[in-house]
């Protein structure tokens, strides 16, 4: 779309924020008969499975959020009801959603992305993820804030560039924030922290790992956006807490799940609607993504340094750049919120170049 073409990178060509729309091909008539069977079913199938999901969400709701609250102060046991409960209904919600199956892969950086032998794919399943870890993902929809509570059940977390802080948030606020306009600043009266602070309470509650989207907003899913300088202040080498690299991708036909603009609600009953959802996950190897091996660079004095100040987030992004095969954009929050500015305004009818 021309009229988006002030948000297409420029190194690349790629317009992270628009939706993704299906590659054209010529159909059949066994085709076209199966699309209009499909245009009748559809209504109902996303009806159904609208309903299952709703109620299932209520479900998560009650146990996890309200009837939970009685065994927190029995904090192993509130521990493992907690995760329990949210496994088993958050995967309930994306098998509903129609992501019956979920294909997953852990691969090597070594390989350019490539997978590993299976017996090394064992021994790092074996590793796990413990509390106060890190686990840094792209952002594309809201089907992979299920998908990382199904996994870990951990703290979601928003990013604030104005202060470079994070504010823990809960499995519905990471829902709801997923594509929606972004902050700069945090609201009033909200308190934020510095990643340290949250790695470091975490591991002293002895609670759950973290999630951090470094994109700080969501991208259609072809590329990466760019990275916000969360990681600044982690001290090199890192030792006291681990990063674990998982990357996203939907394959679609007619409709991708991916979510970057318009109504949401909208978006989840055509996602409901679908007969089939794909959903695959690519994470690297655990004993790839130590960063103990990182040392902060010593400036000589007749040489300029030339190092990014972000040395772990740099290597944290080429990181998800092999594992996803993704593209590097020049894209960011501040273009995001812009863009809205400009869609919503234009949908409205009342976008001039003076707005802009």
């Amino acid at each position: 779309m021309e009229k988006f073409s002030t948000w297409r990178d420029a190194g690349t060509g790629i317009q992270p924020f628009l939706p993704p729309v299906p590659s054209r091909k010529d159909s059949d008539n066994v085709t076209k008969i199966a699309t209009a069977i499909g245009y009748v079913l559809k209504p109902v199938i996303g009806i159904l499975k609208l309903s299952l999901v709703l109620v299932t969400s209520l479900l998560l709701f009650l146990l996890v959020d309200v009837i939970c609250l009685v065994l927190k102060p029995i904090k192993p046991v509130h521990r493992i009801i907690h995760y329990l409960f949210s496994a088993i209904l958050t995967r309930l919600i994306l098998f509903f959603m129609g992501f019956y199956w979920i294909r997953s892969e852990i691969v090597s950086s070594l390989t350019k992305g490539r997978g590993i032998p299976k017996a090394r794919e064992r021994a790092n399943k074996r590793g796990g993820v413990d509390a106060g870890d890190i686990i840094v993902c792209n952002w594309v929809s809201y089907v992979e804030i299920f998908y990382l509570t199904f996994r870990f059940d951990p703290i979601f977390t928003q990013y604030y560039p104005a202060t470079n802080t994070l504010r823990p948030i809960s499995l519905w606020k990471a829902i709801w924030t997923t594509g929606s306009y972004p902050n700069l600043d945090p609201p009033v009266e909200t308190e934020t922290f510095t990643l340290q602070e949250l790695i470091n309470y975490a591991k002293t509650k002895r609670s759950r790992p973290i999630v951090i989207f470094p994109e700080g907003t969501t991208s259609n899913g072809r590329a990466l956006l760019k990275f916000n300088p969360i990681f600044k202040n982690v001290s090199i080498p890192v030792n006291d807490f681990k990063i674990h690299i998982f990357t996203v991708r939907y394959d679609f036909e007619n409709f991708s799940p991916t979510y970057t603009v318009g109504n949401k609600f909208w978006h989840f009953i055509r996602l409901c609607s679908q007969f089939i959802n794909t959903l695959q996950i690519r994470s690297l190897i655990s004993d790839e993504s130590s960063f103990s091996r990182y040392f902060a660079p010593t400036a000589q004095p007749s040489i300029p340094a030339t190092t990014p100040d972000d040395i772990v987030g740099s290597q944290v992004l080429n990181y998800m750049l092999q594992v996803g095969r993704f593209r590097k954009t020049g894209l960011g929050l501040v273009e995001k919120k812009e863009f809205l500015n400009f869609y919503r305004e234009k949908a409205s009818g009342g976008y001039t170049k003076k707005n802009r």
